[in-house]
């Protein structure tokens, strides 16, 4: 498993034209790393079946021709609609700030439309969305890859539909299974999530169940406790046993990247690298957090693959 030579990279202002895309690969294969992934584009009308999704469909369809040409494999995507939701407050970790949701405060969100969006509603947006997109994808050579909901709950009177492996399943079928359908496996999400009991999903059946067939990308972080209630923390203080779900991810040979996410704020460092989260974007990874997420990461990396004999 590889995870120190690749970056992601989303699109800059000028959008995902192929000329920038080719300037965001220039400028991070110039700092000795390797594009991985780039923003497919927006969802926000397909999501909802607005007025102007068949040009937003369209505009997707292009981003993956972009893509293709510039040699940028990988594209994420989300199916959610913006809102206020992403969090209800924040709390720290360690003395750092971090995000804190609880579902109770959500509910107070009030609808972002003018009716509620049902879950076959949204099911019915998706299916329209992926069969029109994941062919240009195809021909494109760029594998999609699936964010869930995050928080992985319905709020603000539209149905989140991401929020379980049984939806993940359903979306794999409906795209036939094709090797450039996938996820962005974010395993923070993933244990935000209630399951079918409200005890958690099984994460590392979940990882058994995709496999690196499905599974494109994987986002590791940990939370303190799945729904109704959680924070984002540290990789080795939340409530999830990190080894084995990175255990269970050399067990299915994935190869792909590990990335650390959602990284708590410690002090006041706010530098470049850093990436923005949260509301009004004032969210920002300090270096220290940042490398002790990395170190993490590398170490429970090296720590599964000498367990299972991948490692002298």
């Amino acid at each position: 498993m590889e995870m120190m030579d690749v970056i992601g990279a989303g699109r800059d202002s000028e959008g995902s034209r192929y000329e920038a895309l080719v300037k965001i690969k220039r400028r991070v294969e110039d700092a000795g790393f390797k594009l991985a992934e780039a923003g497919g584009g927006g969802t926000s009308l397909s999501t909802v079946g607005l007025p102007g999704r068949d040009a937003e469909i369209k505009a997707f369809q292009q981003s993956m021709k972009d893509l293709g040409k510039a040699g940028i494999g990988y594209a994420t995507y989300t199916w959610r609609t913006m809102g206020p939701g992403f969090q209800t407050g924040t709390t720290t970790t360690r003395g750092c700030e971090t995000r804190l949701f609880e579902l109770n405060e959500s509910k107070k969100v009030p609808n972002l439309f003018d009716r509620e969006y049902s879950e076959e509603e949204m099911w019915a947006n998706y299916e329209y969305f992926i069969k029109r997109v994941l062919p240009a994808a195809e021909d494109a050579g760029v594998r999609l890859q699936l964010h869930p909901n995050d928080p992985p709950v319905t709020y603000g009177g539209v149905a989140r539909i991401f929020r379980s492996r049984q939806a993940f399943r359903r979306a794999m079928e409906i795209s036939n299974h094709s090797p450039y359908s996938g996820l962005l496996f974010c395993v923070g999400c993933w244990g935000e999530m209630s399951g079918p009991d409200g005890k958690g999903e099984d994460i590392v059946g979940a990882i058994r169940e995709f496999g690196s067939r499905h599974i494109f990308d994987v986002h590791f972080r940990n939370v303190s406790s799945n729904l109704p209630n959680f924070s984002e923390v540290f990789p080795d203080n939340g409530y999830l046993n990190m080894y084995r779900i990175m255990r269970a991810l050399v067990e299915v040979n994935y190869a792909g990247p590990v990335v650390h996410d959602h990284v708590p704020i410690c002090g006041s460092e706010r530098p470049p690298l850093g990436t923005a989260y949260g509301r009004n974007g004032e969210f920002y990874h300090g270096v220290a957090a940042e490398s002790f997420a990395f170190g993490y990461i590398r170490a429970v990396i090296q720590a599964a693959e000498t367990e299972l004999g991948r490692r002298a």
